[in-house]
């Protein structure tokens, strides 16, 4: 039952990084998010129930080794602007189980907040590049990629018992028990 219970959240995450394949290779000289670019990792995540399970899942299946590295790591950690724990040499240690934000840093986003609606990206992505000039459907919406993420969540929480609304620091996931 264990990974059958993330079988909703995984279809999200593919969804995801299907759409994140497309944007990359069709905007490849634009977006400058790669291999060892971490300066998005550098903050406390909150992160919902299912998101923190699962990176839990995967935290579990690490060598002993890394386990150590990352405790050492969070046991270091001072404020919220410092390298993430899962970083190890720039690289996400869990990087097939990181959370939906992490898939979708960087790339260009449509948020609506009110009557306005924002279109924004890394600072260092398409800097010679007008987002206006982007079709819709190249923007990650994120109020309805949220609004997903937090139905899936409830079902998720109404099945192990976990309170749906509940956020879980990541900078604890190297010290914290299975919470399903």
């Amino acid at each position: 039952m264990a990974e059958e219970i993330f079988c909703n959240y995984q279809k999200l995450l593919n969804k995801v990084d299907e759409f994140s394949s497309r944007l990359i290779q069709e905007y490849r000289e634009h977006i400058s998010c790669g291999y060892g670019c971490s300066d998005c990792c550098q903050q406390n995540l909150n992160l919902l129930s299912i998101e923190y399970s699962f990176l839990q899942k995967g935290f579990s299946l690490l060598p002993a080794s890394m386990k150590k590295i990352v405790r050492n790591r969070a046991a270091q950690r001072v404020g919220d602007y410092t390298p993430c724990v899962l970083l190890d040499h720039g690289a996400c240690v869990l990087y097939e189980r990181r959370p939906i934000v992490c898939r979708t840093h960087g790339l260009p986003l449509f948020i609506t907040e009110g009557d306005k609606e924002i279109r924004d990206c890394c600072p260092k992505n398409f800097t010679f590049y007008y987002l206006e000039l982007l079709p819709q459907t190249d923007f990650l919406h994120l109020e309805r990629l949220n609004t997903i993420l937090i139905m899936i969540n409830r079902v998720f929480a109404s099945r192990t018992g976990i309170e749906s609304g509940i956020r879980f620091s990541l900078n604890n996931l190297p010290n914290s028990n299975i919470i399903f």
